[in-house]
């Protein structure tokens, strides 16, 4: 199964976007929301994969995304060192608010997806609970298998 096909990997970002976004209702307040959710990724992913690895899963997942929902596109070129999540972000605002959530928890699942492939499920899932403590605080989101 792929990344972006994992429901398990989906539910997960889709709560924690929920928990970082509370009521956001349109698509500025859902990229903030996947802003704050990725910042969280981003700090304990990168003393592991270094902050080049989290750009580059990020990019990776980002180009993974873009197959699926392909609105997600760029709306300028990249600043000189701006990180890919710049670009996501940009593309989120631009989203009606429901393809919005649903695209940006379909980016933090490929890139969970991606760091299992490129780390392993164990340790990848104790960097997620480290990051989003309070997505798992049910048995539902043990198995992470991509």
């Amino acid at each position: 199964m792929t990344a972006l096909g994992n429901p398990t990997l989906r539910q997960l970002a889709l709560k924690v976007l929920a928990q970082h976004g509370g009521d956001a209702a349109d698509a500025k307040a859902l990229a903030a929301a996947a802003h704050r959710a990725y910042d969280d990724l981003d700090r304990v992913s990168a003393p592991l994969i270094g902050q080049v690895g989290v750009d580059a899963l990020t990019g990776r997942a980002f180009h993974l995304v873009q197959q699926e929902y392909p609105s997600l596109v760029p709306s300028r070129e990249p600043q000189q060192g701006e990180r890919p999540f710049a670009q996501v972000i940009s593309s989120l605002e631009r989203q009606d608010p429901a393809v919005a959530i649903e695209a940006a928890g379909a980016m933090f699942a490929a890139f969970a997806g991606l760091l299992i492939t490129f780390i392993g499920e164990h340790l990848t899932t104790s960097l997620l609970r480290k990051a989003w403590p309070g997505a798992f605080s049910d048995a539902g989101a043990e198995e992470l298998q991509a």
